[in-house]
């Protein structure tokens, strides 16, 4: 009896469609993928924009150190919007840009965008040569 009833709950399960992700979870994946990168808690804010094809994202930078020099800097910054990218672009396929922000407590020290199969675009803070 609890074979037949466990096959029924497979059979049923298997034929159910899944209902699509939520708004609210799909930025909540996009903001995991990139704290996966960064560390818990450094993304303050992530939310889908564009039909949920555009991720818009804010987080605390992970490297920025104030005695790095200018370039050392710049080149850091870079290298999380490329990992962060990079993470949400190959898990949320349907995912055509991230607009971002990379902020130090009130400051902003960098933004732009990443485009699937485009160059990234980057902002620095004018500061860092921005």
């Amino acid at each position: 009896m609890c074979t037949t009833a466990l096959a029924l709950v497979s059979v049923f399960l298997t034929a159910t469609a899944v209902p699509a992700l939520a708004t609210e979870d799909r930025a909540t994946i996009a903001r995991n993928l990139a704290e996966n990168v960064l560390g818990k808690g450094t993304v303050r804010t992530s939310r889908m924009a564009n039909g949920e094809r555009t991720v818009m994202m804010v987080w605390e930078s992970a490297t920025y150190k104030p005695a790095n020099p200018q370039a050392r800097t710049r080149d850091l910054l870079r290298a999380e919007v490329h990992l962060v990218t990079e993470g949400i672009f190959r898990v949320m396929t349907s995912v055509q840009d991230v607009q971002f922000e990379i902020v130090l407590g009130k400051r902003s020290l960098a933004s732009g965008a990443a485009r699937r199969a485009q160059p990234m675009s980057i902002t620095y803070a004018r500061d860092l040569g921005g």
